[in-house]
């Protein structure tokens, strides 16, 4: 897989249904919200949600911190809900 920025707009814009969960405290933040906009303004379904106060490694800290169970409870629901609709 390549970086979503050396994408063409005509391959981003065949990008099925996105959700895009974004620790707020990610080196990577920035890239991962202009990705989700950069979908939505080529037509894409595209959800982007910022977990407040979570560091890049979040998802390995679902046990410990609030926020890292909220993301994987989100991204579990997200992926169920797609498979629904299939």
């Amino acid at each position: 897989m390549t970086s979503s920025q050396l994408a063409s707009d005509a391959a981003l814009a065949k990008v099925p249904t996105a959700y895009i969960g974004v620790c707020e405290l990610d080196l990577l933040r920035d890239e991962g919200l202009a990705y989700g906009e950069k979908l939505k303004s080529l037509g894409v379904k595209t959800e982007i949600k910022v977990y407040p106060g979570a560091p890049h490694q979040i998802l390995g800290m679902d046990a410990t911190l609030k926020v890292g169970k909220q993301q994987a409870d989100d991204a579990i629901k997200v992926v169920g809900d797609a498979f629904k609709a299939a």
